[in-house]
């Protein structure tokens, strides 16, 4: 029974947090679109600065590094799960589990360091 509920369990709360990350983004934008819509009603007229400032959803400067080191912090934290597993066959199966964030991690630092930025509003 372990079998089926252990995998289970894993790939339901994977789901569960892709959802919820999905949620609430959608929730995000939708308060900043109602907060638009009632500034509109209010006064007629928004700032076309604001509305895009609003929109455009700004993130700082090293956005992109705080994600690739959060990225590569997660493999490392795999890498060492494998490790601390005493089972001698669960280091491969961890490493190629962390290939995926440690890449995208170092495509993140690599971005934050050679593509241009835009200056923040």
């Amino acid at each position: 029974m372990e079998d089926i509920l252990v995998p289970l369990f894993v790939f339901s709360a994977l789901a569960i947090i892709m959802v919820a990350a999905f949620f609430f983004s959608y929730r995000k934008r939708r308060i900043v679109y109602d907060a638009i819509k009632v500034a509109i009603e209010k006064t007629g007229a928004v700032d076309a600065a604001l509305v895009e400032a609003i929109i455009r959803d700004k993130v700082g400067p090293n956005a992109d590094l705080r994600k690739g080191i959060i990225l590569i912090a997660t493999a490392a934290a795999f890498v060492t799960l494998g490790y601390a597993i005493p089972d001698e066959e669960a280091l491969s199966p961890m490493m190629g589990i962390a290939a995926f964030p440690g890449f995208i991690g170092l495509a993140y630092v690599a971005f934050h360091f050679f593509a241009p930025r835009e200056p923040v509003v």
